[in-house]
């Protein structure tokens, strides 16, 4: 029924029907067996978000978009609200986990934690505290977070 109830609209608005083309993964692919290091993996994930990061930050801002509409006749439930952002959300948090998984993975290997140290006064050592939320009611725009870690992951000169 919503397809019928749309067809004078995509008639008049006339939109893809097939998926765009996907960027081409080879490249990374490629390279990953023949890195040794952390170092060159570190330097395949940087090349790989760089280039991916703006294509999924564009996507993300749409569903934001897509969750705010609003017309005169119609709003989303909030389920539905709160699915899009989501849906950004993970979207946004998928590139801030791959970076954090780069970055331990550097650490491990040129800032190996010394194990043979004996913590002091019987204490275990502690991880440290996670990042804290975002507040609430906030919502990044378009570009917000993403375009700084995709300056980060761009290769160094």
């Amino acid at each position: 029924m919503a397809r019928r109830d749309a067809e004078t609209f995509l008639a008049n608005h006339p939109l893809p029907d097939r998926p765009g083309p996907l960027p081409d993964l080879t490249p990374y692919l490629q390279a990953l067996p023949a890195a040794k290091t952390p170092a060159e993996v570190s330097a395949i994930t940087h090349q790989l978000v760089a280039a991916t990061a703006p294509a999924l930050d564009h996507i993300a801002g749409h569903f934001i978009a897509v969750a705010l509409w609003a017309s005169t006749e119609h709003r989303h439930t909030p389920q539905s609200v709160r699915l899009l952002r989501e849906a950004a959300l993970s979207i946004r948090t998928a590139l801030v986990k791959v970076a954090q998984a780069d970055l331990e993975n550097l650490r491990a290997h040129y800032a190996p934690s010394t194990a043979s140290a004996e913590p002091t006064r019987a204490t275990a050592p502690t991880a440290p505290p996670p990042p804290a939320p975002p507040p609430q009611g906030t919502r990044p725009g378009p570009g917000a977070d993403v375009a700084a870690l995709a300056a980060h992951f761009r290769p160094q000169e």
